[in-house]
């Protein structure tokens, strides 16, 4: 913990930091949003991005062809409709006429097919292949304002998979002659404007916005704040309008504070260590349930959220949903735990390192508590915490035993096993394969009828656990701070950050 004489020093760096950021827009208008965002982005193309940092921008950028509404039912955005065939293998989307993309250009299928065919091209680095229709997928237009995609097998939840803003319909003129993409040509509410690095940007009015009426600010201006105090400090001060994060252990003085508006919203999102199965001794199964059985998850709850979460004794999804499988054998047991590691050669325990980030605190709380419990069973681990763009470095390249992190934005219940699990996904960190999840996970994209899909992938559930890939820790909840003067802004289950409906009162 920081002591106290740092605090001065530090709220002064953040006055001149968000000071330096004053635009001309923010000096003549009063509907611009001071927004300062808990970590930097990783990167504004839509297609790669994964960080939830990238996307609480991008989502007020650009668009994809369906959404989830703030009840997170599925819903229409940049499509107005969709059909499957009756064999199952082509889905018809028919296109919303008259969207303008940030340049000027109206939106047409031209456009659609260009930016899924960027997704699916292995050049491009895509995680979203699977979301967009698999390897395999054709899309193709059919008119003007009409696209189809046909895959090899059938796919009853395509229009689920293409609600993520990493989905996005993006212009051509986004990417650049190395084929990347630094500020995307969107259909969203806003533009990029101002961007300096990964620490500031204006995001700009689009004027061509196609929803009438919005968006209801003129700008939001987003300085990055990655310390929980100074962002505290900035909101307190009156610097900032808006945080994106509020440190657990700051939620419950600041929601006494009449000057500043708390929202909190049960996540869609669980907590979780990822384990190495490519790494003696993290590579016997054995070893991972002991680590699984070592951890009281209340205590880590109550350190890494302060008791704003829910404990996980199984698979990821949290008793409110409809997801929620009851398979639970994960309640705290050192001696099964001990019992694990003898037999899996290890008696004595074995030596370890966990990897958090400095950027999100959270997670270096959760890993001092991890620390202690494994102890316990005689599990010895070291703790390093880089900074966020090295922590990605390091999990995407299988440098670590253990990382801890969370996930975000799962609505669906493939959403919460697929791009992590399946053998060979970009998203699968920790190097897990097993034939049987494959075709159970590969089975569940088939099925429309609920009952069917939740006893599939209950026995996903069910092997996945036993297999422990990930250790789960809990479902947190998600926290926004603001001045009484921001207005209409709805913190969603699924962290979607959404500036459209917002403005400044007063």
């Amino acid at each position: 913990m920081k002591k106290v004489r740092l605090f001065v020093p530090l709220l002064l760096l953040v006055l001149l930091v968000v000071g330096a950021g004053m635009s001309t827009l923010a000096q003549m208008s009063e509907q611009v949003l001071r927004s300062a965002h808990d970590a930097e982005w990783t990167g504004l193309d839509p297609h790669v991005a994964s960080t939830v940092s990238s996307f609480h921008v991008l989502a007020n950028v650009v668009e994809s062809l369906t959404t989830n509404s703030d009840s997170m039912e599925l819903a229409p955005l940049l499509a107005t409709d969709w059909s499957q065939s009756d064999d199952g293998l082509t889905w018809t989307f028919n296109l919303r006429e008259g969207v303008m993309f940030s340049n000027g250009e109206e939106m047409t299928s031209e456009h659609v097919v260009f930016s899924m065919n960027r997704i699916l091209d292995p050049n491009t680095g895509s995680g979203r292949v699977a979301s967009v229709g698999g390897p395999d997928a054709v899309w193709e237009a059919v008119d003007t304002y009409a696209v189809s995609v046909t895959t090899a097998e059938p796919n009853a939840i395509l229009p689920i998979l293409l609600a993520g803003r990493s989905q996005a319909i993006v212009h051509p003129d986004s990417v650049d002659e190395n084929g990347v993409i630094v500020v995307p040509v969107g259909t969203g509410p806003f533009t990029v404007e101002d961007l300096d690095g990964t620490i500031s940007m204006m995001l700009v009015k689009n004027d061509t916005y196609w929803q009438d009426g919005l968006p209801l600010l003129d700008a939001v201006e987003i300085t990055v704040i990655q310390e929980d105090a100074a962002r505290e400090a900035a909101l307190l001060g009156g610097e900032v309008d808006f945080v994106t994060s509020v440190a657990r252990q700051a939620v419950e003085s600041l929601q006494s504070n009449p000057d500043i508006v708390v929202q909190v919203s049960p996540a869609l999102a669980y907590s979780y260590v990822g384990l190495n199965v490519t790494r003696e001794p993290l590579n016997d199964a054995r070893v991972r349930q002991a680590i699984a059985y070592s951890l009281n998850r209340e205590d880590l709850c109550a350190a890494g959220d302060f008791g704003l979460c829910t404990p996980l004794y199984g698979g990821p999804i949290d008793t409110a949903s409809p997801w929620h499988f009851d398979y639970a054998p994960y309640a705290q047991d050192l001696d099964k735990a001990r019992a694990l590691l003898a037999e899996a050669g290890y008696p004595d325990g074995f030596e370890m390192e966990l990897m958090p980030t400095s950027t999100y605190q959270t997670t270096v709380r959760q890993a001092q508590v991890l620390q202690a419990q494994l102890a316990a069973v005689g599990i010895t681990t070291t703790i390093n915490a880089p900074e966020w763009a090295e922590w990605l470095e390091l999990e995407g390249s299988f440098q670590y035993d253990g990382y801890v992190c969370g996930w975000n934005g799962l609505v669906d219940v493939e959403q919460y096993f697929y791009l992590q699990h399946r053998t060979g996904e970009v998203f699968n960190f920790t190097g897990y394969s097993d034939p049987e999840f494959d075709a159970l996970v590969d089975k569940g994209r088939t099925v429309a009828d609920f009952d069917e899909r939740y006893a599939i992938y209950e026995e996903a559930n069910r092997i996945l656990v036993d297999a422990v890939p990930y250790v789960y820790f809990y479902n947190p909840a998600f926290v926004r701070a603001m001045s009484p003067r921001v207005q209409g802004y709805v913190l969603r289950s699924d962290n979607n950050n959404l500036y459209m409906n917002t403005y400044l009162e007063g």
